[in-house]
């Protein structure tokens, strides 16, 4: 029974430094929450494109993999899944209209590898 105690134990020690390494500068970040890092963490054992990590009152926050070759695409699909069209781009901001509305998708990189960007939930709700 010790052995097997044992043999788990290091296991987890294993298991708990290779997540250190592979994820553990996420968390050093500004940005850095154990959400996000299992966000991340999600994108890179699935095949989804993006994960929400937070909601707050005003905006749904999610994560993406980022690529220079298309930055902004999967944000401004969904946005156009959900009825909203592409106006034009600020900075890192993104601008959407549907009728008279207009909303804004603000946008980060995040350590180079991901986007992170936030979804007003007026996108959501507006129908």
């Amino acid at each position: 029974m010790k052995k097997i105690s044992l043999v788990l134990c290091l296991l987890c020690v294993i298991l708990c430094t290779i997540l250190g390494v592979r994820y553990g500068h996420i968390l050093a970040q500004d940005e850095g929450t154990i959400r996000l890092g299992l966000a991340v963490a999600v994108l890179d054992v699935t095949t989804r494109e993006s994960v929400k990590f937070q909601e707050t009152e005003y905006v749904k926050r999610y994560v993406s993999e980022y690529t220079e070759e298309a930055t902004f695409d999967h944000v401004k699909k969904i946005m156009s899944d959900l009825g909203w069209s592409y106006e034009t781009q600020e900075g890192t901001a993104l601008f959407f209209k549907k009728n008279k509305d207009t909303i804004v998708v603000e946008t980060a990189i995040f350590i180079d590898d991901y986007l992170l960007w936030d979804m007003p939930l007026e996108a959501i709700d507006s129908e």
